[in-house]
């Protein structure tokens, strides 16, 4: 897969959500997305990107560069060659149906699967086929390619409200976390809102968000620790995004995302997530100042 056969069958996702083929990331009128698109079907992805694409081996490398960092523990590893069928890998998991554990692909995003809820093996459908595939084919994320294909399965979280640990993602340049994406209730009524680093006042005071009444911030101090552990996480990347979760008894680390929604994501905001808006141009041209100053190398 060269780049150039990526960027044609890429390049038809980018030009649907933005009414145009990619522009070269040095253009006028870049936006992050193009930024995003050209990494992502570049095929050349160094080994500590891909230690830390592969969901087992990233918590082994965050560790090594944030040493106070929490993480989910690992409970079960399973390599996708091993399991024979999706009622073989629902056998595999029966020690963990009914407990807070989920079950996701190490080699791919998505089809993650709540094993407290597990019922029956055609509730493992999205997880096993997703587990299956070469995620780079998908959208040209080329940092997949050819990654072990395994399952992972990790202890959740514990919370401090109902449901999933709230999730806040810097979007960092040269290690410098520059914005962060607050996310609240992932997997249920979901609000999200964009803030700067480090005074977290709104990135876009019109964006016409107001926080739920089950959100609670962070406080300052474990605020100021996530900025610090994000420095750390991001240092040796030009662009990526540091996911951190606000757990009960720690800061944990998510993922370190290096080609966010597969170039095609918009910045949240009242007016939705789906096309162009101005909220989206001021978080775009935020990172592309920050990129122009410090370059993309």
């Amino acid at each position: 897969m060269t780049r150039a056969f990526n960027h044609l069958i890429a390049g038809e996702h980018f030009a649907r959500r933005f009414g145009r083929w990619p522009l070269p990331a040095d253009a006028p009128d870049a936006l992050i997305n193009d930024v995003i698109f050209a990494r992502m079907i570049d095929p050349d992805w160094s080994p500590l990107h891909r230690a830390f694409i592969d969901k087992e081996t990233a918590k082994i490398e965050a560790r090594r560069l944030c040493p106070g960092i929490a993480a989910p523990e690992t409970l079960l590893v399973i390599p996708i060659s091993a399991v024979e069928s999706v009622e073989h890998l629902f056998h595999l998991l029966e020690p963990f149906i009914g407990t807070d554990a989920v079950a996701k692909p190490t080699h791919a995003s998505g089809a993650v699967t709540f094993l407290r809820d597990l019922r029956q093996p055609t509730d493992l459908n999205a997880l096993y086929d997703l587990s299956l595939r070469d995620y780079s084919t998908l959208l040209r994320e080329m940092q997949y390619a050819g990654l072990d294909r395994k399952i992972i399965v990790e202890a959740m979280i514990p919370t401090h409200v109902p449901g999933p640990p709230d999730d806040y993602k810097f979007h960092c340049v040269h290690g410098q976390p520059l914005l962060c994406q607050i996310d609240h209730g992932r997997f249920g009524a979901s609000w999200s809102r964009l803030f700067h680093v480090p005074d977290f006042a709104p990135m876009d005071e019109r964006d016409g968000l107001n926080a739920p009444a089950s959100f609670f911030p962070a406080d300052r101090e474990r605020l100021d620790r996530m900025i610090a552990m994000a420095e750390a996480l991001s240092a040796p990347f030009p662009f990526v995004r540091v996911d951190l979760y606000d757990g009960d008894d720690g800061i944990y680390f998510g993922e370190l995302t290096f080609t966010p929604a597969a170039s095609l994501g918009i910045a949240p905001s009242a007016a939705g997530v789906h096309r162009l808006n101005a909220t989206h141009r001021i978080y775009s041209r935020i990172l592309m100042d920050a990129l122009a100053a410090k370059g993309t190398d």
